[in-house]
This record gives structure tokens, C-alpha cells and sequence, in this order.
């Protein structure tokens, strides 16, 4: 097989590197989503000394499924017939995330609630299913239902990211993801469709966790500072150019519309453009691999503007506020492997950090950042278990703040994450989650909030 046709199998979750790029892979747990597992760039690290690898190359298995081999069983044979549907071409991939998730101590308001997912991926590898090298197309399928306390909690700091897709609060089914990629040569990538941003970020650094691995706070997860340029799921285009068979430079426009629910053809760019400009470097520090990306967002449509200056008395409407042509965001991203198992190959030590610059008057946020170490694998008796702990700081916009202060007494936020993520078999996996929050509105009390993950996929 030609790396064209591993590399498209990916999709476009796997090559917009204009975001972010692959990492140490610190909570690569067994339970990943499909977008990673049947993308070559999720795996960017993949030797036991922790040397540098072609990627493209390297594409683990997506089906680690709960047969254990030796004999006969119906999870075999469903492991084998999706292996003969890629074989030709199409992976088809379930992930069910279930959660229990509560407010233990302050927030807004107590109690704990059940919900859960289904995330469904179809790839579709067009050099197998129609001889065309370098073409895949991803599709991304969610349904959530039951309930979460993203609102109960804490404002500003979602606390369970997975949730609001495909609509927060709401039973709904919807295609968050439709995604086309076309390889021109061996080092430029195009790509083209309905981008889901969660995976973006998750398949190309796959401990980010996608709120289904790893964190599930939205703070810990991303840096918060892009939300207000950087929709849910948006339509767009962009073009990568790989070095080394590793993401470097990529260029994308989009529309600043969220289409999580929709087509995304109804007013596209109808108020202008989103551009996004990424730079990856990668370094190798003590032998472990590392990297920094830089990147930068500008929108170029109209947004409302939080300075108090801004808002005037409309005759017969009342208080409006007044539009701004623009807005930016600024983004770093740095990751190090801190400690590898020469032994094992997985067990590792992580750390990531993100930063985020917004403009203040457009944006509730200032500036975002957060970090997180994480390990696989601690215990060699426990070698696909992960442990994480991880810090997230939220500043608000002053103009926000200011805008709001007649109403509302808001401060920046902050909050510490710790998971303990247990392999219970290869398709599952149970997560204990603890959260403390020191909520944006003053008159609420430091937020406790727990919380337990089950991931079944098959």
C-alpha cells in the first residue's frame, strides 16, 4: 500500500496540522476515537526510545475490540468483517461514551445527571474503493442524549466538552463532521468540507482526549481563547504542507457560522471569512520529541462589540450594541515527552501546554491558557491505564467584564482537573474525573464537580 492511500484514510480530521500537530501521546488510551485511530498522523511518536518517525507510516490498528483471540466469538467475527470493510475501503467505527457527572460542592446548583453519546465514523479510502490515490473521505455522526451540567456547574469553563455536540441541553442525531482530502504530492495536502473542531484537535494531538479520553473540561482541553473565531463544526478549505512526513505549514479559510445542526451551504460567508495561519517546529530535547506551533486567527466579518462605549439607546428597541468589522486570535502550543519506557513502547510521561490571545472587545475572553502532564501506562502492571492532572486559566475580556458589571460580578476563572482513566478490556475503558472550579460569577461558591466516564467501541 503507497503512503498516499494510508494517508488518506485519515481524513480531514487527521490533516488540518493547521491547528495543532501530534504529540507525545501521553493519554493515547485503547479506547481512542476513530478519527485518530485510522489516521497515520495520530501517531507522530511511535518507537520504543522515543525516535522520530515517519507518521505516515505508522497507523495503528482502529480495531482493538473486545475479542481476545482463541476461539471463536462474536466480537471476532465482527472484528474480522470490519477488517475485510477495510480492506476494501470503508471503516466504520462506534464509540459510546456514557457519563455521570455532578456538582458535589458550590456552582450554581447541585445534583448530578446521566447522559451519553454515540459517535459513529465512516471513512472511506479512495485509492481501495475507487482507485484514486491520496483521496479519503471522513464522516462524523453524533447523537447525544440524557443530560450533563454544563450549566449547573460553573459559566466559562464547560465542564463536560463531549456534550455540547451535537446541540448542548437537547436530544439531537447530526452529521458534525463531512470532510474530503486529496493529497497532491507526498508533502501538500488539500482538504475541503463541514470540519468537526473537536476532532481536528484530537487527531492530530490525540491526549487533548476529545472530552472521551483524557480531560473533559472544555478549558483543559483547548485553548477557550479561539471559541469566539473558531465555531463547533464549520465549513472550510485549507491546503498543509508536510516536511519529513510530519505537518509544518498549513493555511485555511472558513465561514464563522456553527453548522454543528445544519448543512452549512444556508449563508455561508454571507459575514465574511475566518483565515487561519499555523507554523509547527519539532524538536528533539534529551532524545524525547517535542514540538511548538504557532498560529494565528483572523476573522474578517462583523462582531458585536463588548466595549461599554459601544452600546447606544435604539428608539423603540431599546439598548443595542454596535457591530465591529474583525476580529483576531493569537494561539501557542508546545508539547515535550518528558519520560519514555525503553522497555514498553506506550508507557510514557507528557506534558502540553496552550495558550490563546483574544481581542478584547470582541471576544469574552483576553487570554486563555492551560497545563497538563500526563502519563500512560505508570504501572507496569497497569500498562494501558492513564493518570492526568492539568490546570486552565481563563481571563475576561475587561470590555466584557465592563459590559456586563450592571448585572453580573464576574472575575477570571480557574480550576485543576485530575482523571484516572482504567483499561478494563480493549474496547473499554472507565474514567473517575474531579473538577474544581473557581466560577466567573462572584456570588458562586468554588465548584467540586465529579464525575464518572464509561467509552465502549466497537
Amino acid at each position: 500500500m503507497s503512503i498516499f492511500r494510508k494517508r488518506a484514510v485519515g481524513g480531514w480530521c487527521a490533516a488540518l496540522s493547521l491547528a495543532i500537530g501530534p504529540a507525545g501521546r501521553a493519554d493515547e488510551v485503547a479506547a481512542t476515537s476513530a478519527a485518530a485511530e485510522v489516521s497515520a498522523i495520530s501517531r507522530s511518536w511511535a518507537s520504543e526510545n522515543a525516535s522520530l518517525v515517519d507518521y505516515r507510516e505508522s497507523a495503528p490498528s482502529p480495531y482493538a475490540l473486545c475479542s481476545q483471540g482463541g476461539g471463536s466469538s462474536l466480537m471476532e467475527e465482527m472484528e474480522a468483517a470490519m477488517k475485510r470493510m477495510a480492506d476494501s475501503g470503508v471503516v466504520y467505527h462506534i464509540i459510546t461514551p456514557q457519563f455521570y457527572q455532578g456538582v458535589a460542592d458550590g456552582g450554581r446548583d447541585r445534583g448530578f445527571e446521566y447522559g451519553g453519546k454515540v459517535d459513529q465514523y465512516l471513512v472511506i479510502d479512495g485509492g481501495k474503493l475507487l482507485g484514486v490515490e491520496g483521496f479519503g473521505v471522513t464522516t462524523h455522526v453524533e447523537t447525544r442524549y440524557g443530560q450533563d451540567v454544563n450549566a449547573e456547574a460553573v459559566g466559562m469553563a464547560p465542564v463536560n466538552v463531549a456534550m455540547l455536540y451535537p446541540n448542548a441541553g437537547e436530544h439531537d442525531t447530526a452529521i458534525t463532521g463531512l470532510t474530503l482530502t486529496q493529497y497532491l504530492s507526498e508533502d501538500w495536502q488539500v482538504s475541503a468540507g463541514k470540519v468537526n473542531a473537536l476532532d481536528m484537535f484530537y487527531a492530530l494531538y490525540p491526549q487533548t482526549g476529545r472530552g472521551v479520553n483524557g480531560f473533559m473540561n472544555a478549558s483543559a482541553i483547548i485553548p477557550l481563547g479561539v471559541g469566539r473565531v473558531v465555531p463547533l463544526s464549520f465549513m472550510g478549505a485549507g491546503i498543509t504542507k508536510f516536511v519529513d512526513g510530519r505537518p509544518t505549514f498549513a493555511v485555511m479559510a472558513f465561514d464563522n457560522q456553527d453548522v454543528t445542526t445544519t448543512s452549512g451551504f444556508d449563508d455561508m460567508f454571507d459575514n465574511g471569512a475566518n483565515i487561519m495561519a499555523t507554523y509547527r517546529y519539532y524538536t528533539m530535547f534529551g532524545g524525547l520529541p517535542g514540538s511548538h506551533m504557532a498560529g494565528g486567527i483572523w476573522a474578517t466579518g462583523e462582531y458585536v462589540s463588548y466595549d461599554p462605549l459601544s452600546f447606544v439607546i435604539i428608539p423603540g428597541q431599546g439598548v443595542g450594541a454596535v457591530k465591529q468589522h474583525g476580529a483576531y486570535s493569537l494561539i501557542y502550543i508546545g508539547e515535550q515527552t518528558l519520560w519514555t519506557d525503553g522497555a514498553k513502547d506506550g508507557r510514557n510521561v507528557g506534558f502540553l501546554t496552550q495558550w490563546c490571545l483574544a481581542e478584547e472587545e470582541t471576544s469574552p475572553f483576553a487570554w486563555t491558557c492551560n497545563a497538563a502532564i500526563q502519563t500512560k501506562g505508570l504501572s507496569r502492571s497497569r500498562p494501558n491505564d492513564a493518570i492526568g492532572v492539568g490546570y486552565f486559566h481563563t481571563g475576561l475580556s475587561n470590555d466584557f467584564v465592563n459590559s456586563l458589571s450592571p448585572v453580573f460580578d464576574l472575575r477570571d476563572v480557574d480550576g485543576v482537573e485530575i482523571y484516572y482513566n482504567m483499561s478494563l478490556a480493549p474496547c473499554f475503558n472507565v474514567t473517575t474525573d474531579l473538577q474544581v472550579i473557581e466560577p466567573a460569577e462572584t456570588q458562586y461558591d468554588t465548584a467540586v464537580v465529579a464525575g464518572l466516564r464509561a467509552v465502549l467501541q466497537l
